[in-house]
């Protein structure tokens, strides 16, 4: 067996590949491999007299995907199917539907407390969800306090998405003003105005 022949065979071990068929093609040596499903692919190593460590390493590691991608299961499969084991695992362990972390009955609370706010007086959600946290006796996340307005449809002030920067609320102004006397901006200033307005 060559150094070529033998470095590809030990690649196709190390994935967990059985091999089937190897030979040469030009300046490659081919071989054919199996995986626990019986599905078949072929990878190739140059034939070069030094041996190509990077094209090794990136075969390698496509074997290794293959190897993956067509483990046999646990479960029955449909014929056909070569769904990945690492995919099949994330289904069984995919998370809940997102609830509140709240409890219902501090859920409930956090609703009927945001009943009777101005929610315009907050500076910001963070500052809603603390204000919160004192008044129902448990911990309200900006999450659950995202999920009681929209619960009770009520939505974020203007103000909460206003720019917190000097430069940005002074770039905004100034840019609203050139627009209502018509004049255009330098590119400069857009590019400036562009990257303290953005998010």
């Amino acid at each position: 067996m060559e150094r070529r022949q033998r470095d590809i065979f030990d690649m196709a071990e190390r994935a967990r590949l059985s091999p089937v068929r190897y030979e040469r093609r030009d300046t490659r040596g081919v071989l054919l491999c199996q995986a626990e499903n019986s599905v078949q692919r072929e990878f190739s190593v140059s034939l070069g007299t030094r041996g190509d460590i990077r094209g090794d390493q990136n075969e390698l590691s496509r074997m290794k995907r293959f190897a993956r991608e067509n483990a046999v299961l646990t479960e029955p499969a449909n014929p056909g199917t070569t769904t990945p084991k690492k995919d099949y695992l994330a289904m069984l362990k995919a998370p809940a539907p997102t609830a509140p972390a709240l409890d219902p009955v501090a859920f409930y609370r956090a609703c009927e407390w945001l009943k009777g706010q101005k929610i315009v007086t907050f500076a910001s959600l963070e500052a809603l969800a603390q204000d919160a946290s004192e008044h129902v006796g448990a911990t309200v996340s900006e999450a659950d306090m995202k999920l009681v307005m929209t619960t009770l449809n009520v939505q974020e002030p203007a103000l909460w998405h206003e720019p917190k920067d000097p430069q940005a609320i002074l770039v905004r102004e100034l840019s609203t003003i050139m627009k209502r006397l018509g004049e255009t901006p330098s590119p400069a200033f857009d590019r400036l105005a562009a990257s303290l307005l953005r998010a």
